[in-house]
């Protein structure tokens, strides 16, 4: 792949695909690529561009998506994801049909402040039907190369890489340190470690990047259907990953947050999350089982994510305020009394 490609050459490959650029529509914010709306006659579309050699994000997507798709377009799945008009990996270009009348689950409750049933009973839903379909036929997924995370923040914390200290701020070599001297969240960590070291090789397709903002609900019936988004960084693993990240949006804005619009009341929190694993369970192979163990590492990998969002804080605001601070907190009693949780989160199943 030849990047970043120039305006010109940018055109050259759209024009390939029968696309020319969309002035009159806003492309939306870039978060890790390029975005450009294009059309073609009538239909919109999303082009998300690679702008650089090292940037595989726009490959890996295009590969998973390729997949996954054959998913959400069989009869009856309730998995919904974008469609993908065309994959120019060369070109490191990945067109999107274009979602009119969308907005981010984000959005939805910090616009409404409604926390509906029906939409976690649909997030849950689709993501079963990943983590079941992807378990029952790997081989149909299995894309070795693109799914290694040799970043995960995860891994960072039990075994920090050199490299990655060097980068540290010293704010964030205090946070680790903190966390290195927490026995009980140390274990916790671990756990979840070897957890994803077996479910490499006997898990499921995770999304990888399970979030409110990567969720959108297209257009605004009740039951307006759910597309998940953004599956660059989709990787194999423990499937109680994937939950424990969207739950952990869920989990700050009942215990840190940060604006009076993400106010979350635990009577809310717990409905919402009961909700999603109902669903999740529901879509899973029969003899899965929403017991004890799994709920508790699905609580283990919400503490991480919190985690990680803190280390997010160290690294670009170079202070942990008291919000910050208290956020570990609790991310540590969840790594290290998990047990402790899940009836606070969504009540015992």
């Amino acid at each position: 792949m030849r990047a970043p490609l120039t305006e010109a050459e940018l055109d050259s490959r759209l024009k390939v695909l029968g696309l020319e650029r969309d002035h009159s529509e806003k492309a939306p914010p870039p978060s890790k690529n390029r975005t450009v709306v294009c059309r073609k006659g009538r239909r919109r579309f999303l082009v998300k561009v690679a702008e650089g050699p090292g940037n595989v994000g726009v490959l890996r997507e295009g590969s998973v998506l390729e997949r996954v798709q054959q998913l959400a377009e069989a009869r009856g799945s309730p998995l919904l994801v974008p469609h993908v008009y065309a994959f120019d990996p060369a070109g490191g270009l990945l067109a999107l049909e274009w979602l009119s009348q969308a907005e981010t689950l984000h959005h939805f409750h910090r616009r409404s402040g409604e926390y509906p049933k029906g939409v976690a009973r649909q997030v849950g839903l689709g993501l079963g039907y990943l983590h079941r379909m992807s378990r029952d036929s790997p081989s149909r997924y299995a894309l070795a190369e693109a799914f290694r995370d040799e970043s995960d923040l995860l891994e960072c914390f039990l075994r920090m890489r050199p490299d990655f200290y060097a980068r540290l701020s010293g704010v964030g070599i205090d946070l680790f340190a903190q966390v290195q001297t927490d026995a009980a969240a140390m274990a916790g960590l671990q756990a979840l470690s070897e957890a994803q070291a077996q479910h490499t090789t006997a898990g499921s397709l995770l999304h990888g990047d399970l979030r409110q903002a990567n969720l959108v609900r297209v257009g605004r019936a009740k039951l307006a259907p759910v597309v998940f988004l953004d599956w660059e960084l989709s990787l194999w693993g423990d499937p109680a990953r994937d939950l424990g990240s969207l739950i952990c949006d869920y989990v700050l804005c009942w215990l840190a947050p940060e604006h009076r619009t993400e106010v979350l009341s635990r009577a809310q929190l717990s409905t919402f999350c009961r909700a999603l694993l109902l669903g999740y369970k529901e879509a899973r192979e029969p003899a899965f089982q929403l017991d004890g163990p799994f709920q508790e590492r699905v609580v283990r990998w919400v503490g991480a994510a919190m985690l990680i969002s803190v280390y997010g804080i160290s690294h670009y605001e170079q202070v942990l305020d008291a919000r910050a601070l208290s956020v570990a907190r609790h991310a540590l009693d969840m790594l290290g009394a998990p047990a402790r949780w899940p009836q606070s989160l969504w009540g015992q199943q």
